[in-house]
């Protein structure tokens, strides 16, 4: 690898950018990376590079790289494959640091494009300059609203730093975060990686400020004894996930065909990961998944689950995950029981997992939670069932009034009076009983509840009880209601898992990563 000084810090922070085969033309590499770039709010000098335009995207054009004055922090080239060699020969006698090689045709189709990318690292490696790809998509950095991407992806701001060694999977990956909430401080799609290493932007990210969590997606390794060494020295700090790629004969072919780089053996590269306390993913959604896991909840400090569920089956079904992921399920004190008792129906199932039995009552479904993270027998709470939120509150009440009350009107006309004084009663009478418990049911609906069933207030007490206990809580979104309400929560801090299957996956590999921590400070 080469052995002059990067600097990183005008790759993800550019004062100014030149492109060139900066282009005008409609879908052009050349027209898309400068309009994400100003799409996404960047506000340093951009300089456009095309000899056969006067103007491009309002900015004046340049000939050459010759022609701009100024220094150049960050080149970015979108041009054919056979000229970007002389390009870089320029960047060299400009004294340009880092650049971006957007254009594909390298060492990815064979010995032509193999040839291609040699000259361009020697070219590169004999300036210093910093190469991200060539056959990249781009890199993208919050702290300089720097979208230099090639495709309109403008992810929320926040402490994921993600490597990918696809550019197109790695951006499609921050597209599903932003609709989940994830917030992203770096992402870089390394491409084939002409003279870099995924490890140097694995060594800079675990020392970047802005980042706290770092994802992974590897098809193959070009040293892995210095990304061991890396990792190692990163994970007491900071979680690193990865998921690889290439796993057996036939994805090893796609990864050679795709970037140019052997995948190597699976086996290997998960003793590698265990070794390492590298947290491993499974597939793309459980990348995901677990990026916004762990850059939510705080690590638990052991495997023990307190469940709670509006209905028994959504325990059972979790409780079937937990011997797979190494969980327990906590044994709940009699303090908590009797604790519970003075909230739930009698008929409550008094142990864990604690079905609520469809009680409705926002304020036991707090009273619940808070008595299970309080704990001291429960290290990570998962809540089944009662995420829902005033979507659900209000969709509810509609149909448990409304729609009846419209069908009463079509075929039970003479019938209406009486129905609307019985609903008439039926709210006073919530409303009267609203601080009454019942040992024989659930109590219904409480109708001055209605501003707890607010997104915003369930956000504040998770959040909340988080801190002060200093557990992750995991909420399940368990029907469609509960889904469109989970993403009115986007960087809300709140991790909400699709299935109950895959919040105790999430769960399962936050005590992994809390053995990893326990065991390396021993």
């Amino acid at each position: 690898m080469p052995s002059f000084e990067r600097e990183f810090d005008k790759l993800f922070n550019p004062r100014s950018i030149a492109i060139v085969g900066a282009s005008n033309l409609p879908g052009k590499w050349g027209s898309m990376m400068p309009l994400n770039m100003i799409g996404g709010g960047y506000r340093g000098k951009l300089f456009m590079v095309n000899p056969r335009e006067k103007m491009v995207l309002g900015f004046p054009a340049h000939a050459s790289l010759k022609e701009i004055d100024e220094e150049i922090d960050l080149l970015v080239v979108a041009i054919p494959a056979r000229k970007v060699g002389d390009i870089m020969e320029e960047a060299v006698e400009k004294g340009i640091k880092n650049a971006v090689v957007v254009s594909s045709n390298f060492a990815e189709v064979g010995e032509e494009g193999t040839q291609l990318e040699r000259r361009l690292s020697e070219i590169a490696n004999a300036g210093g300059i910093t190469i991200v790809g060539p056959n990249t998509m781009g890199i993208y950095s919050a702290s300089s609203d720097l979208c230099c991407m090639g495709a309109p992806v403008y992810p929320l701001k926040g402490s994921v730093g993600f490597i990918s060694q696809s550019g197109n999977l790695g951006i499609q990956l921050m597209g599903w975060g932003q609709r989940r909430g994830i917030g992203f401080s770096r992402f870089v799609g390394s491409g084939n990686a002409a003279n870099t290493d995924i490890v140097d932007f694995l060594e800079y990210l675990g020392d970047d400020p802005i980042t706290k969590t770092i994802i992974l997606y590897i098809e193959g390794l070009k040293d892995g004894r210095r990304f061991l060494d890396a990792a190692c020295r990163i994970t007491p700090n900071k979680p690193v996930i990865a998921l690889k790629a290439g796993k057996g004969s036939q994805g090893q072919g796609a990864v050679l065909s795709h970037t140019g780089s052997l995948a190597g053996e699976f086996a290997l590269f998960r003793g590698m990961m265990e070794q390492a306390g590298i947290v491993e993913a499974e597939t793309t959604e459980e990348l995901v998944d677990l990026a916004a896991t762990f850059s939510a909840l705080p690590v638990p400090k052991g495997n023990r689950v307190g469940v709670m569920t509006l209905g028994g089956g959504w325990g059972v079904a979790a409780a079937d995950v937990f011997d797979r992921e190494g969980l327990e399920i906590a044994t709940l004190p009699e303090s908590v029981i009797e604790e519970l008792d003075k909230t739930l129906p009698k008929f409550w199932s008094r142990r864990n997992p604690v079905d609520i039995v469809g009680n409705v009552n926002r304020a036991n479904h707090f009273k619940v939670l808070n008595a299970l993270a309080s704990s001291d027998a429960v290290d990570i709470v998962i809540s089944m069932g009662t995420l829902l939120g005033r979507n659900f509150w209000i969709e509810n009440m509609l149909k448990t009034t409304i729609r009846p009350l419209i069908n009463m009107i079509r075929f039970h006309t003479t019938r209406l009076p009486l129905f609307q004084l019985s609903i008439l009663k039926g709210f006073r009478e919530a409303v009267s009983r609203r601080s009454e418990s019942n040992p024989e049911g659930s109590g219904g609906i409480n109708p001055s509840e209605a501003l707890q069933w607010r997104d915003s207030v369930f956000i504040s007490h998770m959040r909340e009880l988080m801190r002060e206990e200093k557990k992750p809580i995991i909420t399940v979104a368990v029907n469609e209601g509960e889904r469109s309400a989970s993403s009115h929560m986007r960087n809300s801090g709140i991790f909400t898992a699709a299935t109950p299957e895959r919040a105790v996956r999430a769960a399962g590999k936050l005590a992994t990563y809390a053995r990893f921590l326990s065991s390396h400070r021993k």
